[in-house]
C-alpha cells in the first residue's frame, strides 16, 4: 500500500459520516448513497493524488462526493429504472397486469386526451415552458436559460399550466 493510500484511507474513515450526510442530501436512498461513497473511495485509490498537492483534503473529498452524487442524480433522471430494485419492477408488472381492466385503460386514454387538449389550449410560451420542464425533464433554471427568461417566469408559467390542466381535468371528471 502506497503512502498516499494510507493517507486517503485515514481521511476517508475520519470524514465518512460527513461524506455520507452530504451525499444523502442528493440521494436519500441508503443503498445509492453508500454506492456513491464506494465510488469515491475507489476513485481516491485510483487517482493516486499526492495529498500535499491538495490544500484542503477533506474539502476535496467533499467536492468529489458531491460531484458523484450529482452524477448519480443525472443518471437517475435519464434512466429511472436503472435505480429501481428489480424485485419492485417485477411486483409492479404483476400488479399492473392483474388489476388493469379494459375500462381503466379506456378511462386513462380519455384522461390523457383531455390533458393533451388542455396543454394545447395553453398560451404558446406557457405551453413551451410546461413541455420543457415536464416532458423534457429540464430544471426550471435550464428552461429559463434555454428560453432567455427568468427562473421566476418559468415557475409562473408552470403554475399557470398545472392549474389549467387541473381545472380542465376536474371539469371533465365531475
Amino acid at each position: 500500500m502506497a503512502v498516499y493510500d494510507r493517507f486517503w484511507d485515514g481521511i476517508y474513515q475520519q470524514y465518512r459520516e460527513r461524506l455520507l450526510r452530504q451525499v444523502q442530501k442528493y440521494l436519500p436512498a441508503r443503498d445509492e448513497s453508500h454506492d456513491v461513497l464506494q465510488d469515491l473511495y475507489v476513485q481516491l485509490r485510483h487517482r493516486n493524488v499526492n495529498p500535499s498537492d491538495i490544500s484542503n483534503p477533506p474539502a476535496y473529498m467533499m467536492r468529489m462526493a458531491t460531484n458523484l452524487a450529482i452524477d448519480a442524480v443525472r443518471r437517475h433522471k435519464r434512466n429511472p429504472l436503472e435505480f429501481t430494485d428489480p424485485a419492485e419492477i417485477s411486483e409492479m408488472g404483476g400488479t399492473v397486469h392483474q388489476s388493469v381492466t379494459p375500462e381503466q385503460i379506456s378511462s386513462d386514454r380519455q384522461r390523457l386526451d383531455i390533458i393533451r387538449d388542455a396543454i394545447s389550449d395553453l398560451p404558446p410560451r406557457c405551453r413551451e415552458v410546461f413541455l420543457l420542464c415536464k416532458r423534457d425533464h429540464l430544471s426550471t433554471q435550464e428552461a429559463a436559460d434555454r428560453l432567455g427568461i427568468s427562473r421566476n417566469m418559468v415557475e409562473k408559467h408552470l403554475r399557470q399550466a398545472l392549474g389549467h390542466c387541473k381545472q380542465v381535468l376536474a371539469r371533465h371528471e365531475n
